[in-house]
């Protein structure tokens, strides 16, 4: 659905604001440019071909504007606020450097950066079989498409509370419970996978009480 400057502007100002539902309509008005963006192999490479690495880069976008109160929406706002023009700009550059850490963080890539005398940034490795669920980071839910992806999401930040919640974002970008654990102020790596498994079991519930 396509808006006006001046709708995309107002629904900018509430979301930065805490407003839910014009979080939900600013988003759904950017998002069909933010996936031709990683769906063109240009800006993606070979990730643009994969609905789920898309559908992945689409998210840690969301939780990155979503994060910290969404930060970063309220600092564009105060830096441009006489002129909201440069809004999808600014976040079209956004959704690109998301790209790059997704990539760099990807478990087919290798980032060798800080490798001595490397001839590339990186390089992606074919695997040959799909790894263990003992290799992986943790358990993933089967989410089969985007608009799924979306919709667990939007039902998870209306109701889930919010240290399962602020947990449930940390584990879908791949934190280990410590490190979820030590920025969420927990006590321990097991009272993260404890709000974690909590808030997934609520999820899996409402969504197996609607199929």
């Amino acid at each position: 659905m396509s808006r006006s400057t001046s709708d995309l502007s107002e629904l900018l100002i509430d979301a930065a604001s805490g407003n839910d539902a014009a979080w939900w309509l600013l988003w759904d008005s950017v998002e069909p440019k933010l996936e031709r963006i990683y769906s063109n192999p240009r800006n993606t490479g070979r990730m643009s071909g994969d609905e789920d690495d898309v559908r992945n880069m689409l998210v840690a976008l969301m939780e990155k504007l979503r994060e910290d109160d969404s930060r970063r929406l309220k600092d564009y706002l105060e830096k441009h606020r006489g002129d909201l023009d440069g809004f999808e700009g600014w976040l079209v550059v956004v959704a690109k450097r998301v790209a790059i850490d997704y990539m760099r963080a990807h478990h087919n890539y290798i980032d060798r950066r800080r490798e001595i005398n490397a001839s590339t940034a990186g390089k992606w490795l074919v695997p040959d079989t799909l790894p263990s669920d003992s290799q992986l980071v943790g358990h993933r839910p089967p989410v089969t498409s985007r608009g799924s992806a979306l919709t667990l999401l939007r039902y998870a930040y209306e109701t889930l509370p919010k240290e399962q919640m602020s947990a449930l974002e940390l584990w879908i970008l791949n934190r280990p419970y410590d490190e979820i654990a030590t920025e969420l102020e927990m006590g321990s790596a097991a009272d993260a996978s404890r709000a974690v498994k909590a808030g997934l079991e609520r999820l899996r519930r409402r969504f197996r009480e609607s199929e």
